[in-house]
């Protein structure tokens, strides 16, 4: 730390996607083309619910990541963090006190988005760089889980 206060910071990222995000990133997201499947062939209809709220709970958590990612960039946060923030956040909270069917057509489009934009994101170093592999496959997966729900609403 420097006498005015200030830190620099260095930080070196591989493309490789880290053992501990395969595990935390893909065991969240598996429970919704597993609940599509579990009553596509006439499963308990707890798991609708069950589904709802779980699906609206990441992208509510996600957008606190990515606020708090913003503060560490260098020379702040950037407009483009700032308004997944608010997407991620608003869209969220939406789904959150919607209907089921709806509720499962615009967390469709959530994902689907996070499998589009987290790529982009990393690309421009304002997310992990190994999110240009992880992102697409994983938020595509439960993007298709998502729109199974809502198509067996």
């Amino acid at each position: 730390m420097t006498d005015d206060g200030a830190r620099t910071l260095q930080i070196e990222e591989q493309s490789r996607v880290p053992w501990d995000a395969v595990i935390l990133g893909w065991g969240p997201v598996l429970p919704f083309p597993l609940a599509t499947i579990w009553l596509w062939f006439g499963g308990p209809d707890v798991l609708r619910p069950s589904m709802h709220l779980w699906g609206a709970a990441i992208p509510l958590f996600l957008s606190g990541v990515r606020r708090g990612l913003s503060f560490r960039m260098p020379g702040g946060w950037t407009w483009s963090q700032l308004a997944m923030f608010a997407w991620l956040f608003w869209a969220g909270f939406l789904a959150l006190i919607l209907p089921v069917g709806p509720a499962f057509a615009l967390l469709s489009v959530i994902y689907a988005s996070l499998a589009v934009l987290d790529p982009i994101a990393a690309d421009r170093a304002e997310a992990p760089l190994w999110f240009r592999r992880l992102r697409p496959a994983q938020m595509g997966i439960a993007a298709l889980g998502l729109a199974g729900l809502w198509w067996l609403s």
